[in-house]
């Protein structure tokens, strides 16, 4: 190819044609190897993207699970904290009675209107209840 200076400079020429023949040759094998470079780096690219999208799918995952078993857990503990609030106020209610149940006129006032019980000489008339 001594004829091929499309590359060199208009005044430079090649001395030989071998190494005119060379320098085509290793233009060629350059390009194919860039080619190849080209299309690994793409190939990488691709399996990298893949990977990470693939990582990124699992700490999503995760994240997700994690928010489903924290707002379970949430609302476990707000049935909980419920029935404390009711269990306390049960408790306090029953404390309170306990308390009236050690003064006797309580316990009086008790047995007379829940069991009908009178005093010495008391005559207790029921009557109906008023009904709309």
């Amino acid at each position: 190819m001594p004829g091929d200076n499309s590359r060199l400079q208009p005044n430079i020429r090649p001395l030989n044609a071998r190494i005119a023949q060379q320098i085509a040759a290793s233009d060629e094998k350059r390009e194919a190897a860039r080619r190849h470079y080209k299309k690994a780096h793409a190939r990488r690219r691709k399996q990298i993207i893949f990977v990470g999208m693939a990582i990124a799918s699992v700490f999503m995952m995760q994240l997700v699970f994690g928010q489903v078993r924290l707002h379970a857990a949430n609302q476990t503990l707000t049935k909980s904290e419920n029935q404390l609030a009711s269990v306390q106020k049960t408790n306090s209610s029953l404390k309170k009675e306990a308390k009236q149940l050690q003064d006797e006129k309580y316990l009086k006032q008790i047995l007379r209107d829940k069991y009908g019980y009178s005093k010495k000489d008391e005559i207790i008339y029921n009557l109906p209840d008023k009904q709309a």
